[in-house]
This record gives C-alpha cells, structure tokens and sequence, in this order.
C-alpha cells in the first residue's frame, strides 16, 4: 500500500518553529506538528506505508515501535484525506 498523493497547491511551510499546510488553492492554513508535516512530504504517491513507518521510526529513533506508528501514520493521511490535503481514498 503506498501513501496518497497530496493535493496539487498544498504545500509545507515552517515559521519560527511551528510548521503549516497550506493550501494555496483554497487559501486554507493547518498547523500541524512536526511528524504531521513530515508524513504529509511522504505523500508523494510513491512512498509506501511500510516506507513511511521506517522513515518516521529512523527519523524519531523509535526502533521497535512500527506498531504505533504505523497507526499513526494512517490517522493522519486519514485526516489529511479528509481535509482535503491529500488524494481520497480509492475504492475497494
């Protein structure tokens, strides 16, 4: 399973530590955490779930906590999804 592809015109941006979604289509602004704004750069169409999970526990260095990622990763493209920040989900 890969990540979605995110929207066209939504872009990461980071200010004085805090980090953003912006969609500059829509005009829409959504903070976000760090890992947040990590996952939605992965969301190129390319990576895939087990890829992201990898990046983040590397990233984060939380070797042996895939599981909780893992979960975490699909809660948030979930949301992004539902915002409208990355692609719908596909039928089954």
């Amino acid at each position: 399973m890969s990540l979605p592809r995110a929207t066209s015109g939504v872009i990461v941006q980071q200010q004085d530590g805090a980090f953003f979604l912006l969609d500059t289509e829509g005009g829409e602004v959504f903070r976000v955490n760090e890992t947040a704004a990590h996952i939605f750069e992965l969301c190129q169409g390319d990576t895939s779930l087990d890829g992201a999970v990898a990046s983040l526990a590397l990233r984060l260095g939380a070797a042996g906590q895939e599981a909780v990622i893992r979960a975490d990763v699909q809660r948030t493209v979930a949301r992004f999804q539902e915002l409208g920040l990355c692609e719908p989900p596909r039928p089954a």
